[in-house]
């Protein structure tokens, strides 16, 4: 009796072991798993500011079927999922996790997340800010920072909020840092032959939206400029093909970059940009004029009032 009640124990716990162990992913590498009803095949972008994965992935919907897995460079973070819409979710992930999502089509911003404590309380908050103004939005996320200081979910929001104020990297006045850049032709830029010239840097990707003109207003400016002007897009996307498409049929004829490291760039980083597209204009002394994700707020004024002249030059 003694003996089968030792063996009913041991299966017992090898059971609950198995269970526990099928509960959660594997080491060094985040799950997400789920549904969003109505959206039946679709290919979702999923990229991190903070490092958790490297460069951009694509989270495949089949039959409104989500099961994404990737092996994760930190102990975890936060990632940024992008909707065919340009919409975007956002999702923690700790090593090991597995993630689960439940959506629909129709409301994508009544889409819950769960799988940690993390995801689940910033569920909770996100659905709660929904139909608040945005001063009482302020009013909430500032007390849940101050209720959860080390929160992975403060310290996003927390960035978020910067995100909006101006790094001094970018502040008008300061010099731009010292680089060097590897076009797509195989030719060098660096700070110092940047210098002499006006200089305007459109930081972009196809997989963002917002970002489908700027190549028609980059050939229009260029057509429009009285003083000397480098233009260099710097492309974000991470794969190729589509940059070698778009580069075709935009007929890109100025400089043009691409790591395939999105926001892990060294200049990306250095320059502290959080989001995109972003635009930077420095003048001929390489000191920043004019910098931020707004073309008509940030840049238009300035290309205006010291650049453009008011007759528009024959087509180069």
């Amino acid at each position: 009796m003694r003996y089968a009640l030792g063996v009913k124990h041991y299966i017992i716990g090898v059971l609950t072991l198995f269970t526990l162990a099928s509960c959660g992913g594997k080491k060094g590498e985040l799950r997400i798993k789920g549904e969003i009803k109505g959206l039946n095949n679709a290919e979702l972008t999923v990229y991190s500011r903070d490092g958790v994965i490297h460069g951009i992935d694509t989270l495949h919907v089949r039959q409104g079927n989500i099961d994404w897995s990737c092996p994760i460079d930190k102990e975890g973070g936060s990632l940024t999922i992008i909707y065919p819409t340009y919409s975007t979710l956002t999702v923690f992930g700790n090593s090991g996790d597995i993630i689960k999502i439940e959506g629909d089509a129709k409301q994508l911003n009544a889409t819950k997340v769960s799988g940690n404590k993390e995801n689940e309380a910033y569920t909770a908050l996100r659905l709660q800010m929904e139909k608040l103004e945005q001063r009482e939005k302020d009013s909430l996320i500032q007390a849940f920072i101050i209720q959860n200081p080390e929160s992975p979910v403060s310290r996003f929001m927390q960035l978020s909020n910067l995100s909006k104020q101006t790094p001094e990297a970018q502040k008008k006045g300061e010099l731009l840092p010292e680089f060097s850049l590897i076009t797509r032709k195989g030719d060098t830029i660096t700070t110092d032959s940047l210098k002499g010239k006006y200089t305007l840097f459109a930081f972009w990707a196809n997989w963002k939206g917002g970002t489908s003109t700027i190549n028609t207003r980059i050939r229009r400016l260029r057509r429009q400029t009285a003083k000397p002007l480098e233009c260099i897009s710097y492309n974000m996307d991470v794969n190729t093909t589509i940059i070698d498409y778009i580069e075709r049929t935009d007929t890109i004829t100025w400089h043009s970059c691409s790591d395939q490291k999105v926001f892990q760039s060294d200049l990306v980083s250095r320059l502290g940009i959080r989001d995109i597209p972003f635009f930077l204009l420095t003048d001929t002394a390489n000191r920043i004029i004019a910098s931020g994700v707004d073309w008509q707020k940030d840049i238009e004024p300035i290309l205006k009032s010291d650049i453009i002249h008011s007759e528009e030059k024959p087509n180069d």
